[in-house]
């Protein structure tokens, strides 16, 4: 068998770090804007009377706390119902969003 010379390969004279500094838009440290009770009640029911919600929806729900997932499904009362029968009252609500 022939001695078939070797492809051309390029010598590395670097060092990678791919993915090891990573952006983040959420600091933990960062302070939550707490809306109005009627903006508040105005988000939820637009996510209630909107086309796409059909039962539950799931949303992001800024507490004091930090952030929650729950999947609601309505409003009764001054509380926002959640598919786990949960009830969040909506003065402790800081933020909500799909």
């Amino acid at each position: 068998m022939k001695d078939i010379p070797k492809m051309y390969q390029n010598r590395i004279r670097k060092s990678f770090h791919n993915n090891k500094t990573v952006f983040t838009s959420y600091d933990e440290n960062m302070e939550i804007k707490k809306y109005d009770n009627g903006d508040i009640r105005k988000k939820i029911n637009d996510i209630l009377n909107s086309n796409t919600f059909i039962y539950s929806k799931l949303v992001h729900i800024v507490l004091e706390k930090g952030v929650i997932k729950r999947k609601i499904i309505g409003i009764y009362g001054n509380n926002l119902l959640t598919i786990d029968n949960e009830y969040i009252p909506i003065d402790n609500i800081y933020d909500i969003y799909l």
